[in-house]
């Protein structure tokens, strides 16, 4: 089992990079208070598709979940280890990273919304192959008709 963490590594394009930034999402980059092992965080994002996001917050629930087999305890008053906090801890920020994925990766998951950039709108209502919607801004527009009521009319307005 090993352990590593590279500051001078953090990016979503190499395995190395991937490990450390998952380190860097869960809060696992103390040496000397090492969470989860790199073999862990290489089986998470390998179950997520390599997605950094993903697989901070399924890391988060497994220290969460190595915590919770342990007990709080408490010595004279004097000294205590509230695991029970850890667990909440890590419960929460699962859930705060993995909604941080949802937005910052939605468009690679499926996800698009639409309308929103004009230069989108005009390709799409450009494209030949693309169904004509069934309602459209203007639809009951008849430019042709304002133009013969126009010229028809007898003092020309």
């Amino acid at each position: 089992m090993a352990w590593s963490y590279s500051v001078a590594d953090l990016n979503t394009t190499t395995s190395s990079g991937r490990l450390n930034t998952v380190r860097l999402l869960v809060g696992d980059t103390d040496t000397s208070d090492q969470l989860v092992q790199n073999e862990e965080i290489t089986f998470a994002l390998e179950q997520v598709g390599d997605n950094v996001y993903y697989a901070g917050s399924w890391i988060c629930k497994a220290i969460a979940a190595k915590f919770s087999r342990m007990v709080d305890t408490q010595l004279d008053g004097a000294l205590s280890a509230k695991y029970s906090d850890r667990v909440k801890q890590y419960q929460l920020l699962s859930i705060q990273i993995e909604a941080q994925g949802k937005k910052t990766s939605g468009k690679a998951l499926g996800a698009f919304g639409g309308g929103i950039s004009v230069i989108d709108m005009t390709a799409a209502r450009d494209n030949p192959d693309r169904v004509k919607p069934a309602f459209t801004i203007d639809q009951f527009d008849n430019v042709e008709a304002v133009d013969q009521y126009i010229t028809d009319e007898p003092n020309g307005v």
